[in-house]
């Protein structure tokens, strides 16, 4: 069962890169760029402050909910073809629940995060050998 990680503790899940799965941090739109047992990373347009507490929703997973913190948010910015966006990039963890509600969550994270690592062998199998 994965508990919420503090410290040191924080890296030693693996973080898996995502392809910007849409999500909700409370009210704030965003988009997930990575993703662990014990927390995550999300991109979004509206600040929001170190230390707050919210809810990551997963709209398209059937509105799965997970109370977690924000644990630093910083503003980037994004290089596109409209020139430069201004972003705030948040890292989140995941707080503790009930057993009950922790091994769903846990079983969600596990089926997301080996769906990426499968979709990212997929495509460093399909790449052109540049060597």
């Amino acid at each position: 069962m994965p508990r919420v990680a503090t410290g040191r503790e924080r890296r030693r899940f693996e973080r898996v890169p995502t392809a910007s799965i849409p999500v909700q941090l409370s009210d704030i739109n965003g988009e997930l760029i990575d993703l662990s047992l014990t927390g995550a990373a999300v991109v979004h347009r509206s600040p929001i402050k170190a230390g707050t507490a919210c809810t990551l929703i997963f709209p398209s997973y059937g509105g799965m909910y997970i109370p977690c913190e924000v644990i630093r948010s910083v503003v980037q910015v994004r290089r596109g073809d409209k020139g430069p966006e201004y972003v705030f990039r948040s890292a989140i963890s995941f707080a503790e629940m009930a057993p009950e509600q922790e091994q769903p969550l846990h079983e969600f994270l596990l089926i997301q995060i080996d769906r990426l690592r499968q979709q990212q062998a997929a495509a460093t199998a399909g790449a052109p050998n540049t060597r």
